[in-house]
C-alpha cells in the first residue's frame, strides 16, 4: 500500500504519533510511504518532519510544506523543540513547496495510492488547482482520479463521545469551532481540522474526486495511547519528547490521527465498521454535515470494540521502535543551532 500523507504537525501531538504510526507500518512491511505534506506554513513542522522521518531511518522521505514559510509554531511548541534538538537535520535545506512535493509523488507512483489527511485541506485545494508541470502532464483533478485510489481524512463529528472534557485541541473547548471541521446540527462541539478554513474545507468536500472515508472525533477521542513512548523508545527520541511536551510524560493522548493512518493499512474488523454511504458536507462555520444516501462516496469510522482495546491496536505500532533508528546509529551529534530557513515574520493566513 502506498500512502501519501497529509499533516499539519503542530497543534496536536497526535499528528506526531501517526507519522510514528506509518513508519512502524512501513517497517513492518504494511505500508510504503511515498511523501509527506505539511498543511500549516510554519518551518518549523516542516523541520520536525525530518526529524521524525530521519528518526525512523527514512532521512530521504519526501516533506513538502505549505508556502509562504513562516514561523508558526503550535501551543505546546513540540516540533521547534524537536527540530533544535537535532539542528543538523533542521538546517540541511530550504523547505520545499507541498504541491510539488504532493505531484511529483503521484506522478511517480502511476497509480495505486492511498492518501492520508489528518490536517487542514489547503494544499488538497490547490493540488486539485495545479495545472500541468516538470512531474505530469496532467492537471491536479486529473492527476488525482488517475493516482489516488482511497483516501482517508481524520476530520469531521459523527456522532457524541464521553471525553469532551479532556481533548483539546479537537473539540471546542478553546476554540471558535472545530479545528478540522466545526460543529455538526446536533450542537455537539465541533472537531478541530474542519473549522480551520472552513472555505477549504468545503473545496475539498466538494471537489475532491473519489470516495472518501472519515475518521470523526467521536472515532478515537477516548483511546489513548502513546502513555508507554518514554520507556518504549526512551525519553529523549523525538516523538516521546513531542508527547511528553504537549501531553505530559506518561499521559498520552486520545488517537485521531494514529488511528487514521492504521486504518491506511487496512480495514480493522472487530475494531471498527464504516457506515452506509452519504455525503458529508460543512457549513460557513465548517460544521459537519451527513446525510446518508446509497450513492453517497462518503463513509465514516464507527468504533466497534472497546477503547483500551483499540488503543492496543494503536499502541502496537506507535510505541514500536525503529528498525533502524537514526539510518545507522541510535545517536545524532549536536551542533550549533541553525533553523532551515531564516525565521521571518510574514502576515498571510495559511
Amino acid at each position: 500500500m502506498r500512502v501519501i500523507i497529509e499533516t499539519d504537525l503542530r497543534d496536536d501531538v497526535d499528528d506526531a504519533g501517526a507519522l510514528a504510526v506509518a513508519h512502524a507500518l512501513s517497517d513492518a512491511g504494511a505500508l510504503d510511504l511515498l511523501a509527506i505534506g505539511i498543511n500549516t506554513c510554519g518551518h518549523w513542522s516542516e523541520s520536525a518532519a525530518r526529524v521524525i522521518n530521519s528518526y525512523y531511518g527514512r532521512p530521504g522521505l519526501p516533506v513538502g510544506v505549505r508556502h509562504p514559510v513562516g514561523t508558526e509554531i503550535g501551543p505546546e511548541d513540540y516540533a521547534r523543540a524537536i527540530s533544535r534538538m537535532h539542528p543538523e537535520i533542521a538546517r540541511s535545506r530550504a523547505p520545499r513547496e507541498a504541491v510539488g512535493v504532493l505531484r511529483a509523488a503521484l506522478a511517480a507512483a502511476r497509480s495505486g495510492v492511498t492518501l492520508v489527511s489528518i490536517g487542514y485541506y489547503g494544499n488538497l485545494v490547490d493540488l486539485l488547482r495545479s495545472g500541468p508541470d516538470e512531474w505530469s502532464p496532467l492537471n491536479g483533478a486529473e492527476l488525482v482520479r488517475r493516482t489516488v485510489v482511497r483516501t482517508l481524512v481524520m476530520g469531521g463529528r459523527f456522532g457524541g463521545g464521553s471525553a469532551s472534557s479532556r481533548v483539546g485541541e479537537h473539540s471546542l473547548s478553546s476554540l471558535p469551532s472545530e479545528h478540522n471541521f466545526a460543529h455538526d446540527p446536533s450542537g455537539l462541539p465541533a472537531e478541530h481540522n474542519f473549522a480551520h478554513d472552513p472555505a477549504h474545507t468545503a473545496g475539498f468536500l466538494q471537489g475532491w474526486p473519489g470516495p472518501v472515508d472519515f475518521v470523526g472525533w467521536e472515532a478515537a477521542a477516548d483511546v489513548v495511547t502513546g502513555r508507554r513512548l518514554h520507556t518504549r523508545h526512551s525519553a529523549a527520541t523525538p516523538v516521546a519528547v513531542a508527547y511528553a511536551l504537549h501531553s505530559g510524560k506518561g499521559n498520552g493522548r486520545p488517537s485521531w490521527d494514529p488511528l487514521t493512518v492504521l486504518l491506511a493499512a487496512g480495514d480493522l474488523p472487530g475494531f471498527i465498521r464504516w457506515s452506509s454511504p452519504g455525503t458529508v458536507s460543512a457549513d460557513f462555520a465548517g460544521r459537519t454535515q451527513w446525510v446518508a444516501h446509497p450513492g453517497g462516496r462518503h463513509r465514516h469510522a464507527i468504533a466497534v470494540a472497546p477503547p483500551d482495546v483499540l488503543a492496543a491496536a494503536v499502541d502496537d505500532y506507535l510505541e514500536r521502535p525503529p528498525l533502524r533508528p537514526w539510518g545507522l546509529t541510535e545517536e545524532r551529534p549536536n551542533g550549533p543551532l541553525v533553523t532551515a530557513v531564516d525565521p521571518q515574520e510574514v502576515e498571510h493566513t495559511c
